[in-house]
């Protein structure tokens, strides 16, 4: 079917497709980059690998998420790919959209408060989401400094790889 639409000039939304894709992608990154950060962070040896990969993919999904909102799409258009990505993720680990909604949560109050504190801008983002990161991973506020540093190699990990997503 998408072969006659590109046929007679009606083009597939490549939103709807990367929309498709986004779980397993940030599920990808985050299977990915745990061998290289293990090495890098010997904390993370006192981890589940399991919650690893949930926290990294759900802060991935709502980084990206995120992005879409700032697109600014009209808003039925934003809600159908967001539909979709919400259908992925309930597919991927039923009822953990709860996840994505406590990352959310955290992420703004964090955003805000490291923005009102002077925090480097260009980290506000990605230290507001590796918070969350570490916290779910550890189970605690990120005290040290190794947990500090896990925090901005994480957040700028899931920032930088899903930023753009959304860009065709």
């Amino acid at each position: 079917m998408s072969f006659l639409r590109g046929l007679f000039g009606e083009k597939e939304n490549p939103l709807l497709k990367r929309a498709g894709t986004l779980v397993e992608s940030a599920n990808m990154l985050s299977i990915g980059t745990c061998t290289p950060l293990l090495e890098r962070f010997p904390i993370l040896q006192k981890v589940d690998m399991e919650q690893w990969d949930f926290v990294l993919t759900v802060a991935a999904v709502f980084m990206a998420s995120t992005r879409l909102n700032n697109l600014k799409l009209e808003e039925s258009r934003e809600e159908k790919l967001m539909e979709i990505v919400a259908d992925h993720l309930n597919q991927w680990k039923p009822n953990e959209i709860r996840g994505f909604e406590d990352c959310k949560a955290l992420f703004e109050r964090e955003f805000d408060r490291l923005r009102a504190t002077g925090h480097e801008p260009q980290f506000v983002a990605a230290d507001a989401v590796g918070i969350w990161i570490v916290w779910n991973v550890l189970g605690h506020s990120p005290q040290s400094n190794e947990e500090c540093d896990l925090v901005r190699a994480t957040g700028t990990l899931v920032t930088h790889s899903f930023f753009n997503w959304w860009n065709t």
